[in-house]
């Protein structure tokens, strides 16, 4: 069996787990949780383990509507808290039925044209809003400041994936932001072992962040972490500082972005403080391991002290 890793194409893969029959591996080099390189050829020329038909969205579509009045409207409200350009034009990635359209609609009545959704396989019953897509993200006539992609990816195999990333090139305006929300590997270790479902929800892709920027890099993206987030990442196109600098942009967003998000000020207050929380979570933990590995080092001192 060939072990390179297909998102990195360098890393080599070891054995992960057996889920619902089918092998998931891990690489070695980004850390990215991949099913069988033989399903991902078989679902590049069309065949997937999970059928994307109305017997999925009729399950789909319940966790969609509780994510779009809910961690959906959030991601969006700290997608638009990080931007470092002033959002005309937002765009969900992958919209489904566009229930998060549609929330943000009715949260941000006084912008009737800003949010968009676009949605390649939409269900049979879809929203009516005017901004809704259906079709691949670059053939949009409109240039994006940034957005959402709630729950996709891991659906994606690294060329569909890629498939992605040339579009939405096509689509970003420069320093555009894109915030994506997806159980990547350490979350898929650490909190939700079950996040890998081929023949339920079709997930048969858990990203890691070197195995990201190997596939959005070539495309003008920067991909950052999401501090304190490891479902998350952030892609930026063609961004003109070196690094993102997460706590000054949630504390002092741009003005336009406030006074957008301050119009449902609960949006607000909900993205800055899961931005705050999960940034100075991070920070606890960092500094925890630091104190604590500075004891052990004492410890050991003392213990070596005593011997003498």
């Amino acid at each position: 069996m060939d072990m390179t890793c297909p998102v990195c194409v360098a890393g080599d893969s070891e054995f992960h787990a057996r889920i619902d029959g089918y092998d998931y591996l891990r690489c070695c080099g980004c850390d990215s949780l991949y099913i069988d390189k033989a399903v991902l050829d078989q679902m590049d020329a069309g065949l997937s383990p999970r059928l994307y038909d109305q017997a999925y969205w009729a399950d789909e579509l319940v966790s969609s509507r509780e994510r779009a009045t809910g961690v959906g409207l959030v991601r969006a409200g700290e997608a638009i808290l990080y931007a470092t350009r002033p959002i005309r034009f937002f765009l969900d990635i992958g919209a489904g039925a566009g229930y998060l359209l549609d929330e943000l609609a009715k949260q941000f009545p006084q912008a009737p044209e800003l949010f968009h959704g676009v949605e390649l396989f939409p269900p049979e019953v879809h929203t009516a809003h005017p901004n809704y897509h259906v079709g691949q993200i670059g053939d949009l006539k409109q240039m994006f400041d940034g957005g959402v992609c709630v729950e996709v990816v891991e659906h994606l195999t690294p060329r569909m994936l890629d498939g992605l990333a040339t579009g939405l090139a096509k689509v970003s305006a420069p320093g555009s932001l894109w915030l994506f929300n997806t159980g990547m590997p350490d979350y898929v270790l650490t909190q939700d072992p079950g996040y890998l479902d081929p023949l339920h929800r079709g997930h048969v892709v858990s990203y890691g962040l070197l195995g990201l920027k190997h596939i959005f890099a070539p495309h003008g993206f920067r991909i950052s972490a999401v501090p304190g987030k490891n479902y998350a990442f952030v892609a930026e196109f063609c961004p003109k500082d070196e690094a993102v600098d997460f706590e000054q942009r949630f504390s002092h967003p741009l003005i336009e972005n406030k006074r957008l998000l301050e119009q449902s000020g609960l949006i607000y207050l909900a993205a800055f403080e899961s931005a705050r929380s999960s940034f100075y979570h991070e920070q606890y933990l960092l500094r925890t391991h630091w104190a604590l590995s500075i004891q052990k080092e004492l410890d050991a001192f003392r213990a070596a002290m005593l011997m003498k």
